[in-house]
């Protein structure tokens, strides 16, 4: 495997994990903690994650119909 595609796939999953703790775990100690600003931050940070995680996926679907993903 070509190492930019190798690396769409490790950003990829880097990003998703990212994005669950956040979601699971980061989020919630927050709201516990009492904390509205860290809550907040915490669901921006998660937003702009999916929104990588979309990008990441568009670029690898475009190497796999481009017939670049070896």
């Amino acid at each position: 495997m070509k190492n930019a595609n190798y690396n769409l796939i490790k950003m990829l999953l880097a990003k998703l994990d990212d994005t669950w703790r956040v979601e699971k775990h980061y989020a919630a100690d927050a709201e516990r903690h009492g904390c509205k600003s860290c809550a907040a931050l915490m669901e921006k940070i998660a937003a702009e994650d999916q929104k990588h995680v979309a990008m990441i996926k568009e670029e690898l679907e475009r190497h796999i119909k481009d017939k670049k993903f070896d």
